[in-house]
């Protein structure tokens, strides 16, 4: 996008902290913010929020390395981590609550989201995960696919799917926010 795309501001704020504003709201215990290369601005995006962060030193390599900084800052007594992203900015404290609610009540191995017909973040999972979390390259699909029978997936409006990733993606969240929408 040509600037950091986690401080544009949308509705009056920065993507990063609307987004942990709305995953502090939903009940978890810590919120770990994970960043790399902006994390001194992400730090300054988020002031006041009760966030811990993490410093991602290998985010050119991907996603991968943003899963294996999050296991590295678990406490010792998280018995499960969701793992959402900040450029999905029309997640409230609802779907994040939801996904909470069920995997306090039901303790499934992983606790997935599915926007109409794609599966996408957040998900849930249980502490059994970390290591094969820390291990991967790339996303947690193929986490999601091995455990796939130990997996409660909760079905989200489509339209809540909505990720920042290019001029035109935050043109339409800019304009979404307007609507009120």
């Amino acid at each position: 996008m040509g600037v950091p795309k986690l401080l544009l501001p949308l509705g009056g704020e920065p993507i990063v902290r609307r987004t942990a504003r709305q995953v502090c709201a939903s009940g978890f215990d810590e919120v770990i913010v994970v960043s790399g290369s902006e994390h001194a601005r992400i730090v300054e995006a988020l002031e006041g929020l009760p966030v811990t962060h993490a410093v991602n030193r290998e985010f050119a390599t991907g996603m991968g390395s943003s899963f294996r900084t999050g296991v590295e800052h678990l406490g010792p007594d998280a018995e499960a981590a969701m793992f959402a992203l900040a450029d999905q900015p029309f997640l409230t404290p609802a779907e994040y609550g939801a996904i909470l609610t069920t995997w306090r009540l039901h303790h499934p191995l992983i606790v997935g989201s599915k926007f109409g017909e794609v599966t996408a973040p957040p998900h849930l999972f249980a502490r059994a995960l970390y290591a094969e979390l820390a291990a991967l390259q790339h996303g947690a699909r193929s986490v999601l696919q091995r455990h796939a029978s130990q997996m409660i997936v909760m079905h989200f409006p489509a339209d809540l799917l909505m990720d920042i990733d290019t001029p035109d993606d935050y043109e339409r969240a800019k304009a979404r926010v307007a609507a009120g929408r």
